[in-house]
């Protein structure tokens, strides 16, 4: 039986070694979190991790199937949600290198007690049994505030795409033509406008250059798998407002 801190995930590998992981647990709306993981040959990589240490321990149980004991880890957390990253000590206890924007490493760096975390104290306020398991929050490894390229032995893009808020990024692996948007591109919702939202022309000049890409798949930050028209259908919505 999957914990209730993991949710309902479905796993998809979309191409080789490259996993799509749906409907990790949201406490707050019926939406679901996604994230990713890479394989190449000397690697793994992590795209975001979840709302809980239990969903965390989750994507790093798929990723141990296929490992053999010599990768080296990254984790990319794609903004600065916590439903995004609250997995995160799963692969940072294990040596991952983790990978944020700086406007994302700022809220960790605020509400890196839980004690303070509103967040946290909201899901422990509203849920009887300890569904955030032991949630450790670390400083990461890297931070960036430009589009970055990991020469690793698969290029892996790194690319800072600010709209939903100031922190989004996408990752972008050219050898299975896959992105994976955080909640720059969302699927069966609208774009999430709020407050802290960068401008919406810039938001929408962020995705038309996502969309010259070369993409068979696109992985958003909640909702199902895509095709890369969901980008474009993205762009309609945040013309209309």
């Amino acid at each position: 039986m999957i914990h209730p801190g993991v949710g309902n995930p479905q796993v998809q590998e979309i191409a080789p070694g490259v996993f799509f992981i749906n409907r990790l647990v949201h406490f707050f709306a019926d939406i679901g979190v996604n994230a990713g993981i890479i394989q190449t040959p000397e690697e793994i990589i992590f795209i975001d991790t979840g709302m809980s240490s239990y969903s965390g321990e989750y994507l790093w149980s798929i990723a141990e199937e296929y490992m053999n004991g010599t990768e080296k880890l990254f984790l990319i957390i794609t903004h600065k949600d916590q439903d995004h990253w609250f997995g995160m000590d799963s692969m940072k206890a294990r040596g991952a290198h983790v990978i944020m924007h700086s406007h994302a490493a700022d809220v960790l760096d605020t509400f890196k007690d839980l004690s303070m975390n509103p967040i946290a104290l909201r899901v422990r306020k509203e849920y009887q049994d300890d569904v955030l398991g032991d949630v450790i929050l670390s400083e990461p490894d890297q931070i960036i505030t430009d589009d970055t390229i990991l020469n690793l032995s698969e290029e892996i893009q790194i690319l800072s795409v600010p709209g939903h808020t100031p922190s989004d990024i996408a990752v972008y692996h050219p050898k299975s033509k896959v992105l994976f948007t955080g909640d720059a591109v969302l699927e069966g919702m609208d774009p999430y406008i709020r407050p802290d939202s960068i401008d919406i022309d810039t938001w929408i000049s962020n995705l038309e250059r996502l969309k010259k890409l070369d993409i068979k798949w696109v992985c958003p930050g909640h909702g199902a798998l895509s095709k890369p028209d969901i980008i474009e259908s993205n762009i309609r919505y945040l013309r209309k407002h």
